[in-house]
């Protein structure tokens, strides 16, 4: 798969044209806060097995594309999706049994034919998924 990249992109990574499963969690506005001031989110650093159901209160998505530095989400099941909001993403490599959690910032929602789409910014991701994410990309790029 070619990367999509126009001329008059503003993406800073090549993206992949690919539909991944990805369960969301809309991070409430007092742990947004907590997070920016320093206080971390554990839960990022703690691995998790690929489901086949999403996590307790996670809710099933899928990309459009993704890219090193974000992804395009359709999120049937996520309302209040607006420029800001964060989200806890559990992203679903094929043929790897843990997800690779992350933290994503809204950069701008519209509302798609059958449901909500927005554009997400990676705001955290530990090394170890920024690797594997890397290499799953690097493979797709490269057949």
């Amino acid at each position: 798969m070619a990367p999509q990249q126009s001329p008059t992109d503003k993406r800073n990574q090549p993206r992949v044209s690919i539909k991944l499963r990805v369960d969301a969690k809309i991070l409430d506005e007092n742990l947004k806060v907590d997070i920016l001031s320093g206080n971390g989110y554990p839960d990022l650093d703690q691995e998790s097995l690929s489901l086949t159901h999403p996590r307790r209160g996670r809710q099933a998505c899928q990309t459009f594309d993704v890219s090193p530095s974000g992804l395009r989400l359709e999120a049937a099941e996520l309302e209040a999706l607006e420029h800001g909001t964060s989200l806890e993403l559990d992203l679903h490599i094929p043929g790897e049994r843990r997800v690779v959690k992350l933290l994503a910032e809204v950069m701008w929602a519209e509302k798609g034919q059958d449901c909500p789409v927005a554009g997400l910014r990676f705001a955290a991701l530990e090394d170890e998924g920024m690797r594997r994410l890397r290499e799953y990309l690097e493979k797709l790029r490269a057949a």
